[in-house]
């Protein structure tokens, strides 16, 4: 039984967004959307409660574009504290506070087609002089404390990982998993299957007899006149 699914609120969001769903028998969590306390968003408390029917290994399949610093980091604090081993897959992408997220697993995937991005956090604010300043220094303590999950998963320097989310740094799964914050990729092209090289030439000198018989048809008119 998928106990979350008595949680009457996480269950309306399931069927209206197809986004976030939960399978403790599977030891599945599937993440395709925003992260945050936001309308078709994944919340802090969503995935808190989804954790909670859990036990064991446990593989997080995750696509997003980002969205709440905070939301995200309750997240990953959730997972490091898991008991279970916790793998998470990247679909399409990995980007912003969702990159967050994938640092606090034990072990990383990535589709070969998957990008991941890293960023400073940006807000928007209202008020006077202070409270800009303020939340600066906010933002700024936000963007240390992201820095420092990318150092926990893959070394470096703090100063380095800042620099690089100071650019807004997109990675494709190569580059992700050459830096450390990535463990494996998955190939996910699609396998042809090879041609013989006779059927190549067929294929290559094959006339369309429709188009010759429409011509013949056409020349055979044209004497007619």
């Amino acid at each position: 039984m998928k106990t979350l699914f008595q949680n009457k609120k996480i269950e309306q969001k399931r069927k209206a967004t197809m986004k976030f769903e939960t399978d403790p028998e599977a030891g599945v969590i599937v993440m395709r959307g925003g992260i945050g306390d936001f309308d078709g968003y994944i919340s802090a408390d969503d995935f808190l409660t989804a954790l909670d029917g859990h036990s064991g290994d446990l593989t997080i399949h995750l696509d997003s574009a980002g969205g709440s610093v905070t939301d995200g980091l309750s997240i990953h604090n959730a997972i490091v504290a898991y008991d279970g081993n916790v793998t998470v897959h990247i679909d399409s992408q990995c980007c912003s506070i969702a990159t967050v997220v994938a640092c606090s697993a034990d072990r990383v995937l990535i589709n070969s087609s998957g990008k991941y991005m890293i960023h400073r956090a940006w807000s928007a604010a209202v008020g006077n002089c202070r409270d800009f300043r303020s939340m600066a220094d906010i933002m700024e303590m936000m963007d240390k404390d992201i820095a420092l999950t990318y150092q926990s998963k893959a070394g470096g320097d703090v100063d380095e990982w800042l620099a690089l989310m100071d650019a807004e740094t997109w990675l494709d799964a190569d580059k992700a998993l050459a830096m450390g914050l990535v463990d494996e990729i998955v190939d996910v092209r699609k396998k042809y299957k090879p041609k013989a090289e006779s059927e190549i030439k067929v294929k290559a000198f094959m006339p369309n007899v429709q188009v010759l018989a429409q011509e013949s048809a056409r020349r055979l008119r044209l004497k007619l006149k």
